[in-house]
């Protein structure tokens, strides 16, 4: 085989070597090559890295955000958007829980409290063993509605009386267990009498099989009320006399004279006193005002003496409006003190908004606090009745000239000026809507 000189192998073996040796020939050449094109490239890379680099006004480049995901509209049902919300708002749904969880309570525990059937205590045989004295008017419709009450739910009721009449209008009722009880308080041997034959009654001794037990003492003092309002220096000295004597010092010397009873019995002590609008004191009513701080004074004093004896609880009543017509009388006497401001309205109104107006709570409410009380289960102060705690509240902490203003009381310049005006035929500006005067009162009673 010749070679690429024209010469020949000679045998296998250097045909092997001659090609051996052009491969490493040729593998070296491509090497060479190889780092001649990686040489230029690295020169040429650096040389376009340092330009780049060095160059300000080339602009960074940052990729596109991807777009979002498609909207696809999704039905949200009622409970999971009801739970969406609580969870995004849960001071406010804690708040709602809790008042609505207060007011359930308070109305399920007064329905359960009005449902609940109250009855006194008897003896073994059905005989009735508990025993109260009503010291009230009898003619009065509170007295008469209390002592019909209470003889219905198993006591046996003592009104005291001072005049035969009275006596007579009690057993006109016709009730075997409410009975009068004739006490004169002007004579203390008559008192000492009726208390020494009273308590003989209690006593099993004289009395019948069973034990009678005094269970309580309600006491209700009475408001004097004018015919027409007045200042005080208006008012006689037989006027402060009568009042004092009848409201107050009448009250107090009968409630000492069954004192020792009471605190042998431990029996409660219930005082039923008004609220609407005494409460406020306002002018020109200085009687009921006396009165009513009066007789607030000795229920604190002697809520204070029973706390060191071993005498029976002190209860005091609170009262304000009731359909049974005393709201009427504390209608008539705002409409007198705004009347006699001269801050009334010359719109007349119906007998039907008159009604509405002087609409109160039903006296069922104040007889199932008034046995509560006999029983134990209330003590302190008790509100029962229409407007009795807001007139109480705002007696105690609203200042008088605010108090003044809600009356419709005027300066004496308000009321020249008002008067002025009434003569030249022009229209006061003092009035305040809702207001009419007391014959307007009266004659929607009539009807």
């Amino acid at each position: 085989m010749p070679d690429r000189n024209g010469e020949t192998f000679g045998s296998l073996e250097d045909l092997m070597s001659y090609l051996n040796a052009i491969e490493n020939t040729m593998e070296g050449e491509v090497s060479k090559i190889a780092d001649s094109i990686d040489a230029v490239t690295d020169r040429i890379s650096t040389t376009l890295r340092a330009a780049l680099g060095e160059s300000a006004w080339f602009p960074d480049f940052k990729p596109p955000p991807p777009p979002p995901p498609p909207f696809v509209a999704r039905h949200v049902g009622y409970y999971e958007a009801s739970t969406n919300w609580i969870s995004r708002h849960r001071a406010v749904t804690a708040a709602v829980v809790c008042f609505l969880g207060t007011g359930a309570y308070m109305i399920w525990r007064q329905r359960r409290a009005n449902r609940m059937k109250r009855r006194a205590k008897r003896a073994k045989n059905g005989q009735r063993t508990e025993v109260l004295v009503l010291a009230g008017p009898p003619s009065a419709p509170l007295t008469r509605s209390l002592s019909l009450d209470l003889e219905r739910r198993g006591f046996v009721v003592y009104i005291t009386v001072n005049s035969l009449w009275e006596e007579r209008l009690i057993q006109a009722e016709s009730k075997a267990d409410i009975h009068p009880l004739h006490i004169d308080i002007t004579s203390p041997s008559s008192v000492s009498s009726t208390i020494r034959k009273f308590n003989d009654l209690l006593d099993p001794s004289y009395g019948p099989r069973y034990p009678l037990h005094l269970a309580s003492f309600i006491l209700l003092p009475q408001t004097p009320s004018t015919p027409q309002p007045g200042a005080i220096a208006d008012l006689s000295a037989d006027s402060w006399s009568d009042a004092l004597t009848t409201h107050l010092l009448s009250p107090f010397t009968l409630l000492q004279a069954f004192l020792p009873l009471i605190q042998s019995h431990k029996s409660t002590m219930l005082f039923l006193t008004p609220t609407n609008p005494t409460s406020l004191s306002p002018p020109q009513r200085g009687l009921e005002n006396v009165v009513g701080g009066g007789m607030e004074r000795f229920i604190s004093t002697l809520r204070k003496e029973n706390a060191t004896s071993e005498g029976g609880s002190i209860v005091q009543f609170k009262l304000g409006a009731f359909d049974d017509g005393s709201d009427r009388d504390a209608m008539k006497m705002a409409v007198a003190l705004r009347h006699d401001n001269g801050n009334m309205s010359s719109t007349p109104s119906s007998p039907v908004t008159e009604q509405r107006r002087m609409r109160g709570s039903p006296l069922r409410e104040l007889h199932l606090e008034v046995f509560d009380a006999i029983v134990g289960k209330s003590r302190g102060v008790v509100y029962a009745g229409r407007g009795s705690r807001t007139y109480d509240y705002l007696g105690r902490t609203m200042p008088e000239g605010l108090v003044g203003w809600m009356l419709g009381l005027r300066t004496i310049k308000q009321k020249e000026k008002a008067q002025a005006n009434a003569d030249e035929g022009a229209p006061s500006s003092a009035g305040s809507p809702g207001w009419e005067p007391v014959e307007q009162v009266s004659e929607g009673e009539s009807r």
